[in-house]
């Protein structure tokens, strides 16, 4: 499999997860501790339970919403150490044909550990300096696009 394709695979267990409220598959594709970059702060989760607050309000926050489609699609993505894809992505968060929220850009690291891919680092241009991330920081219009050098729009 190429790395976009594994990064695209990966993105959909968590995406289809967070839809779903099925925090037992979506903690399972985290690799802790896990990095999360805002454009405010450096947050470290190191433990399972922290995940929870902030899937709750992802989950909570879709449903409220009305939405059917949360699609994160992967615009580009490379090995960047053995075991190792550093990828970026644009979400879209549909309620019927309409979109819930704005699009926005993300870059995610996922490692490969024990057979498995799992998400260890992510970025968001969210305003956001504590976790964990509540619903108006969640879906708060995004303050940029995140995009790498050359990667196409």
């Amino acid at each position: 499999m190429t790395p976009i394709s594994i990064y695209q695979a990966a993105l959909d267990v968590v995406s289809e997860a967070v839809l779903a409220g099925d925090f037992a598959v979506y903690a399972a594709m985290i690799d802790l501790p896990y990095l999360v970059l805002t454009d405010s702060a450096q947050l470290l989760i190191t433990r399972e339970a922290d995940l929870r607050p902030t899937f709750d309000a992802l989950h909570l926050g879709l449903k409220a919403r009305g939405v059917h489609h949360y699609k994160r699609l992967a615009r580009q993505a490379d090995y960047v150490a053995r075991g190792r894809i550093e990828g970026w992505h644009f979400t879209h968060v549909l309620s019927e044909r309409d979109f819930a929220v704005p699009s926005r850009s993300a870059r995610q690291v996922i490692v490969h550990r024990d057979g498995r891919w799992h998400f260890s680092e992510a970025q968001y241009p969210i305003a956001a300096d504590r976790w964990p991330l509540s619903d108006h920081m969640l879906f708060a219009d995004p303050l940029r696009t995140l995009r790498p050098e050359g990667a196409i729009p």
